[in-house]
């Protein structure tokens, strides 16, 4: 299983997990553990962490804290970048001045880049002590350690919809009947560069059995618009054009934008990642969140639900830094530590564990907001194992840097653009998100 991030733009992709820093707790400017620095005055090496989530910052902390107990060689001095901001500028200024993080906190996506770039070290240790997904394996070495795991996540009203319409001809019927009854859009569907709409249209494809791609990581192909795949992909586009017709004008439309229409009752269903709808919905509208039940992607009639995109994150060591081993050693200690699931349940229904087991833990089992919403633990449980990523797109799950670009720019959604904005037929579509994916090959 792999994953990535939600970000509102990164490389175009400038944000980081936009939508859910719009509704987590907030954090200050960029800044760094002052107690841990203290410590490097007692002859310790320095370890430099890097990290845009602030929101977790006092469970961090307190690990950062546990492992220097236990490790006398060694500090940990933290960076916490803005609220709303990924670690990229931040990262760029302390390598210009000569002091590059030992690790950082990044995506799969960001980490396959950097591998290829020559400066990660392997965290191999870690990921293998700790059976934790494998999603960036060169060589037979690791170079991510998962942390968190991020799937997408369907919401609808179940005052309004009698039960799930599940499949792609019943939501056609079910959100027409709901728009022309109800005074309420039956379905949200989102266009454009943002990365709800890239998420929403390639989980679509992927519904359809659509291969976008083939070949190993250095010999990928585009296969979209190729034989079988063409007129597959073209059925998706056909259908989400329809859905489109229930659906109040998505594009352009962030995270936060879908999840307000369902909190306004502008829509009375929608796909977003994990529980985050109902984090939101539970702090501004309550009285809504009884009416809402989670679901998975529609699927065609008689088709199974194969694949799940999940995003993921975790952490990264690079290998020009001043502490490589001990920044190691504190990535094995992280995913191990008693508090680790105090960091995953600071935004339970929206944060899982990185493996199964994990899931069946006193901790998931005991926490109120996953109690309050079994359905959502279920679901997950169920699903395991179709979990996976845009990264893990290549022959055998091979990591896919085409793809990875792909959704860092977010072409998908500018095909979904092309479609209901730019008025391209579903076969024009099709053409256009080939010849879009080909000029990113190398």
């Amino acid at each position: 299983m792999g994953g990535e991030h939600i970000t509102d733009r990164r490389r175009t992709d400038t944000r980081r997990h936009l939508g859910r820093r719009r509704f987590l707790q907030a954090t200050g400017a960029a800044s760094t553990l002052g107690f841990a620095g203290l410590a490097s005055a007692q002859g310790r090496t320095t370890i430099r962490y890097l990290s845009d989530r602030g929101d977790s910052r006092q469970v961090i902390d307190q690990i950062v804290s546990d492992f220097e107990s236990q490790q006398s060689e060694y500090t940990v001095e933290v960076t916490y970048t803005a609220k709303g901001t990924s670690t990229d500028q931040e990262m760029q200024k302390m390598v210009a001045a000569g002091n590059p993080p030992d690790m950082f906190f990044d995506t799969s996506t960001d980490a396959y880049r950097f591998q290829r770039n020559g400066v990660l070290a392997p965290v191999t240790e870690a990921v293998q002590g700790n059976s934790l997904p494998d999603p960036v394996n060169v060589g037979g070495e690791s170079y991510f350690a998962a942390a968190i795991v991020e799937p997408l996540m369907g919401w609808y009203r179940n005052d309004i919809y009698p039960e799930n319409p599940t499949t792609w001809e019943n939501w056609l019927t079910e959100a027409q009947r709901v728009t022309e009854n109800e005074d309420i859009d039956g379905y949200i569907v989102q266009s454009g560069q943002t990365n709800n709409a890239d998420t929403q249209m390639t989980q679509y494809l992927w519904q359809n059995d659509v291969d976008i791609y083939a070949g190993g990581s250095d010999a990928i192909e585009v296969t979209v618009d190729q034989g079988e795949n063409r007129q597959l992909a073209i059925e998706t586009f056909e259908w989400v054009s329809q859905m489109a017709e229930y659906s109040p004008n998505g594009s352009g439309w962030e995270w936060g934008d879908a999840i307000a229409a369902l909190q306004q009752e502008n829509a009375a269903a929608g796909v977003s990642v994990g529980g985050l709808p109902m984090l939101t919905i539970m702090g501004n509208r309550p009285d809504l969140v009884e009416r809402f039940s989670p679901m998975p992607f529609p699927v065609p009639q008689g088709k199974a639900q194969d694949k799940w995109w999940s995003y993921m994150e975790g952490h990264l060591v690079r290998n020009d830094g001043n502490a490589t081993e001990g920044a190691r050693q504190f990535v094995n200690f992280f995913n191990s530590s008693d508090r680790v699931f105090d960091f995953i349940l600071s935004a339970p229904l929206f944060q899982f564990p990185p493996s199964r087991e994990q899931l069946d833990s006193e901790p998931m089992q005991q926490n109120e907001t996953l109690q309050q919403f079994p359905e959502v633990v279920q679901m997950v449980k169920d699903n395991w194992d179709s979990f996976t990523s845009v990264l893990a797109t290549g022959d055998d799950g091979a990591p896919n840097i085409v793809a990875a670009d792909a959704y860092g720019n977010q072409v998908f959604g500018q095909a979904a653009d092309q479609l209901l904005v730019g008025g391209r037929s579903p076969e024009e579509t099709v053409d256009w998100l080939g010849e879009q994916l080909r000029g990113l090959q190398g």
